[in-house]
């Protein structure tokens, strides 16, 4: 195999499946894309000495695949991750019009300004869909192994029953006084 390409974080999960974000995508493309290309990675990494750093290449690049899916098999998640993209690709095409027109001297003054504040805002959904990008990185590291997770220690998740695994949101600071104070007090019920 081939060594492993580095993660680049601002290139976008329809590029790491090699899908088309134009067309229009059903769940069965995008799990055939994942399984063709996430079996090649664990497959390699079983084969790796696991503090190697070809092996963090490669778990890099699994939680970069595991992302992927995870943010594009739900139609709700992908859309919104479309929606994000589109964003960025209309702030690159003003950029890009705006820088194309012709400078004079009024107008160049009002272009210059209004270049910069159409860099800035690429700069800023770019930026967005880097935070995004790496903290669906993170949340997707290691969902290759299925059932097997190591220990992290993640209070977010709890097992269920049937060996699959369950997300589970955290109570605000309010849910979780009263939570507390409903486990210390048995409360009597009149009949």
């Amino acid at each position: 195999m081939s060594p492993v390409e580095k993660v680049d974080p601002q290139q976008t999960h329809f590029r790491v499946l090699g899908l088309d974000e134009n067309a229009t995508i059903v769940r069965r493309q995008i799990e055939e894309e994942y399984e063709k290309r996430a079996r090649q990675h664990v497959q390699r990494l079983a084969k790796l000495d696991e503090a190697s750093e070809e092996a963090e290449a490669v778990r890099a690049r699994l939680a970069q695949l595991n992302a992927a899916k995870g943010v594009l098999l739900p139609r709700k998640s992908r859309q919104e991750y479309s929606d994000l993209l589109r964003k960025l690709r209309t702030a690159e095409r003003d950029l890009a019009e705006e820088s194309g027109k012709g400078s004079g001297t009024k107008a160049g003054d009002r272009s210059a300004v209004l270049i910069l504040h159409l860099r800035q805002q690429v700069e800023r959904v770019r930026e967005e869909l880097q935070r995004v990008h790496e903290e669906q990185y993170r949340r997707h590291a290691q969902d290759h192994l299925g059932g097997a997770r190591p220990e992290s220690g993640n209070e977010d998740e709890a097992p269920e029953e049937g060996g699959g695994r369950r997300r589970v949101a955290r109570a605000g600071e309010r849910a979780a006084a009263l939570a507390a104070l409903a486990s210390r007090r048995p409360t009597k019920r009149c009949a």
